[in-house]
């Protein structure tokens, strides 16, 4: 996959109109609304291990002090995380977020998370936890969207997600404690705007949502993630939202803002790497989606993801005193 770290996979700098970035809100507030659920807030000291993975979920960690580590997997970047900044997994992939500097003395291993007050010397304060979007459109995105969003405290470019992330602050240092009911919503409002930023600033994200918003255009991209083998035509395509392929070329490139082969490619090998993270072969996963060259299928896939096939073979390490 193209870079999940911010900028959000940016394909290069763009503008969109007033109308556009209205359009995108009432998609998002209409049919992306999102629901988390609070798993764990407290702090880690020593030497710790946790993560949100296994359990077939969308997840997230909030850095509320201190920082830490944050293992995405083989063949990707470790990243670093400080206080005031988040991670937001799309999908469940492996994952393990340690200290960023883990004492060497015996014994440590697995400390549990301690409660976030009071704040203990050298620790780590999170807030972990779930969110899910509700069904419907969301299922279609989401299965096009990045593997994670990275929040950064120090990009002005959230500057608005960053006020909500400081009420977030501001609920966990409440005394006797935070509410999570308020934390859940308040939660949810950060990923709302981390999505929004996504739609609005990525060309190919943006064009997908845009597209999602037709019923017409939003059974195609259903239709292909559901037969992505299928040797798809622009005549198919065209006959499926019963249109002239003229017509069907222009408004698609038009409103997606990418030609329809294009997005077709796109669709295919986001199904495959759904696939080879569950563990699946490289040649299987390349059949699934219509190759019949592996070769011609990790090229391709590189390409589109960023990243070789052969990285994307799901790892499950044992994490101790995981979440």
């Amino acid at each position: 996959m193209r870079s999940e770290t911010l900028p959000l996979n940016c394909s290069g700098p763009w503008t969109v109109s007033a109308a556009d970035q209205a359009a995108v809100d009432a998609l998002l507030l209409s049919s992306l609304e999102v629901q988390s659920s609070l798993y764990h807030l407290g702090q880690y000291c020593g030497n710790w291990s946790a993560s949100t993975s296994g359990r077939a979920r969308s997840s997230f960690h909030l850095i509320l002090h201190g920082g830490c580590l944050v293992d995405v997997g083989e063949g990707r970047e470790t990243l670093t995380l400080a206080a005031g900044d988040g991670i937001f997994f799309l999908r469940d992939i492996p994952h393990a977020l340690t200290p960023l500097d883990p004492p060497a003395a015996e014994g440590a291993q697995g400390a549990p998370m301690q409660p976030l007050l009071p704040r203990q010397a050298d620790s780590t304060g999170l807030a972990c936890g779930f969110f899910q979007f509700r069904p419907g459109l969301a299922d279609l995105l989401a299965d096009t969207l990045p593997d994670y969003l990275v929040l950064r405290a120090s990009d002005e470019r959230f500057r608005t997600a960053r006020g909500v992330f400081e009420l977030i602050l501001g609920e966990t240092a409440r005394d006797p404690g935070a509410s999570s009911v308020v934390l859940e919503r308040l939660t949810d409002l950060l990923i709302f705007f981390m999505l929004r930023h996504l739609a609005i600033h990525d060309r190919q994200a943006y064009g997908l949502f845009v597209l999602a918003r037709d019923p017409a255009m939003a059974g195609l991209l259903q239709a292909i993630l559901a037969e992505p083998a299928r040797p798809w035509s622009m005549q198919d395509m065209a006959d499926r939202v019963h249109m002239s392929k003229a017509t069907f070329h222009r408004r698609f490139t038009l409103h997606g803002g990418t030609t329809p082969a294009q997005l077709l490619q796109l669709l295919r090998m986001r199904v495959a790497r759904r696939h080879l993270s569950q563990g699946m072969g490289i040649q299987d996963a390349a059949e699934r989606v219509g190759y019949r060259s592996q070769a011609a299928f990790s090229r391709v896939f590189q390409r589109t993801e960023g990243v070789a096939p052969s990285a994307l073979r799901r790892h499950r390490p044992a994490l101790a005193g995981g979440e």
